[in-house]
């Protein structure tokens, strides 16, 4: 490991790339318990 790392540049450079992704990911999780949960009252009725 280089002693030399910018360690604050490199977190940023992860947050940027993985809060998105995460974010996305957690939004279509979400939207699909959504979309199910809907489904299955409408079959209910």
């Amino acid at each position: 490991m280089p002693e030399n790392v910018n360690w604050s540049a490199v977190w940023q450079s992860i947050t940027d790339t993985w809060l998105p992704l995460f974010g996305g990911v957690a939004l279509i999780v979400i939207l699909l318990i959504v979309i199910h949960i809907i489904k299955k009252h409408k079959k209910d009725k």
